[in-house]
């Protein structure tokens, strides 16, 4: 059967669901953020050592990491906005809990428990936007996502610190923090389908543009798209196993390359917040400040990268992907022999030129497998390449860092700690420039010609 030309247009219902999902996943954002900025207050009440603390953010996310591939399986058996329902729930309950803690065994089961149940919100919201967009949006939707932990963090800093100061102590944040959590609850509930033929009034143009892949490969037939008349069984056709995902050539390389990307960006978020505190004697509130201008890089970062990565390197990912990853290393360098007393322009051009180069490669990686495997295949593939990166990426380079921070009678030296994420950055960019292209996963067709 002929496709029909579809018609482009500025605006789609799809577009609503993407920023319902960027603000659900913003606000369970806001736990990780704050933890790194009240990490020097939570410290000195709690007894932590820097051992301590980095044990405490590697246990969040080795447990956090296994989880991302055993939720792809969870989507496909209970759905996407069931887990993604019950992932919001269970953050705000362990958010609350934040503001009770009293000892140091106590946080770590915490962090163990927020690590295992809040693992559920990233591959849901990745499998809607997936199923949403036609694969030539794919990457612009999966970038929208990514403000989510690029553009958060640029005003939580900000948010965190005023209330905190405002209200005398860490703890009732997390109070407030967790009531929050009602806001994005309503907004899926009310806004939020796993697939375009449940949103009732959606025409029949706009349910056919998110299946216009599958509808031109045969797979299905615009008829039955727009009708919402897609049989289980064929959709079951569409999936691959795990094995299947694991095999395709140059996905294991990916997933390597992805550990470093982890890792560097989860050391700078776990460690900046307490790396300007400590080296340059900022009070709680300016320490906020300049923590945002980090990410506030991070922002224009990433839209520009994802922009070239489309447009002027015509889909290839590989150079910006490289670029993110070395063109930090002097930066990181510089965070490794800054000193108090430092220019603050110095430091401020530091901060936002390092977030901005750091974050200018999201759209590229988020790009690379949503263009390899379908929609159905996607969340999956996602789930495991995540898994892998934060087990021994994200989990293990604060864990490492926190062993590298050295306090002295003069103060505290992240010289080694900083050395450590650069070399990370410089391995990492080896691994991606060498890593073959990879091609497209052929899914068979499942209608007649």
């Amino acid at each position: 059967m002929a496709t029909a030309v579809l018609k482009e247009t500025w605006w789609r219902y799809r577009w609503w669901v993407a920023i319902v999902l960027t603000l659900c996943y913003s606000v369970q954002y806001l736990d990780r953020l704050a933890m790194g900025i009240v990490a020097a207050p939570m410290m000195q009440e709690l007894g932590l050592t820097y051992a301590d603390y980095g044990n405490g953010t590697f246990l969040m996310l080795v447990f956090y990491g296994p989880m991302q591939a055993v939720v792809g399986a969870w989507c496909d058996r209970f759905g996407a906005k069931r887990i993604l329902l019950s992932s919001i729930v269970a953050w705000s309950i362990l958010t609350w809990w934040m503001t009770h803690i009293q000892s140091i065994n106590e946080w770590y089961l915490r962090q163990v428990l927020f690590g295992i149940v809040c693992a559920t919100e990233w591959v849901p919201s990745a499998r809607i936007a997936a199923r949403w967009f036609p694969k030539r949006q794919r990457a612009q939707a999966q970038s929208v996502l990514s403000c989510a932990w690029i553009l958060t963090p640029a005003w939580a800093p900000i948010l965190v610190t005023a209330l905190v100061t405002a209200l005398g102590s860490w703890r009732p944040f997390f109070t407030i923090a967790a009531l929050v959590g009602i806001v994005p609850l309503l907004c899926v509930l009310a806004w939020v389908y796993e697939r375009p033929e449940q949103k009732k009034g959606l025409s029949a143009e706009e349910i056919c543009e998110s299946y216009e892949d599958e509808i031109a490969s045969g797979m299905y037939t615009a008829e039955e798209v727009a009708k919402g008349a897609i049989s289980s069984e064929k959709i079951a056709t569409q999936r691959v196993s795990l094995l299947e995902i694991v095999k395709h050539p140059g996905f294991i390389n990916l997933c390597i390359a992805f550990i470093m990307v982890q890792a560097v960006f989860w050391a700078t978020v776990s460690w900046i917040p307490l790396y300007l505190k400590e080296t340059f004697d900022f009070s709680l509130t300016a320490m906020g400040w300049w923590a945002s201008a980090y990410f506030a890089g991070g922002v224009l970062g990433s839209f520009i990268g994802s922009r070239l990565s489309d447009r002027f390197f015509k889909g290839k990912r590989k150079p910006i992907a490289v670029f993110s990853l070395v063109g930090t290393v002097p930066f990181l360098l510089m965070f490794a022999l800054l000193e108090k007393g430092v220019s603050p322009v110095t430091l401020l051009l530091t901060l936002t030129v390092c977030g901005f180069i750091a974050n200018s490669g999201w759209g590229a990686w988020n790009s690379w497998p949503a263009e390899i495997f379908n929609a159905e295949v996607y969340p999956k593939a996602l789930g495991f390449m995540t898994a892998v990166a934060y087990c021994f990426g994200a989990a293990g380079a604060p864990l490492v860092m926190s062993r590298l921070v050295v306090k002295t009678a003069a103060g505290t030296s992240y010289t080694y700690a900083w050395l450590f994420i650069a070399a990370l950055a410089v391995i990492g960019a080896i691994l991606i420039a060498t890593a073959k292209e990879m091609k497209e996963m052929k899914m068979q067709s499942t209608t007649a010609n």
